[in-house]
């Protein structure tokens, strides 16, 4: 289903999305931890599904709504390609597996929703 991000990211554009915010996480960068925030069901402005699930940088403005499970936000962010899965080498030498995915980056105008956003279906 990422398929539509990489349409997208030819555009090198920033636009609008809307998502059902599922929990936050952590994840180990080379500076520490990072805080981190799980994403449902993120749809473009045109109300078309991109993705069903995607995690992306918390950072400060998805921290500062106070977000509880089930509530949906509105953001403008950027397409980015990132590097997904294992990159180091094994206990064997074997370089380990990685590819290449689509995910969002630099949030900005963070709001949370007060009702849920409608979803058009792909024979719309």
């Amino acid at each position: 289903m990422r398929e539509k991000l990489a349409e997208k990211m030819k555009l090198n554009e920033r636009e609008k999305y809307k998502a059902t915010f599922e929990r936050f996480g952590i994840r180990t960068g080379y500076k520490g931890d990072i805080k981190t925030v799980l994403l449902l069901d993120i749809i473009d402005q045109n109300h078309n599904l991109v993705t069903s699930h995607l995690w992306m940088d918390c950072g400060k403005r998805f921290d500062k709504l106070q977000l509880k499970e089930g509530d949906f936000v509105q953001f403008y962010a950027r397409v980015k390609t990132y590097e997904k899965g294992y990159q180091g080498y094994n206990e064997y030498g074997e370089e380990g597996f990685s590819t290449i995915d689509y995910g969002l980056c630099f949030p900005s105008k963070v709001d949370k929703l007060s009702q849920k956003y409608i979803i058009k279906k792909e024979d719309d």
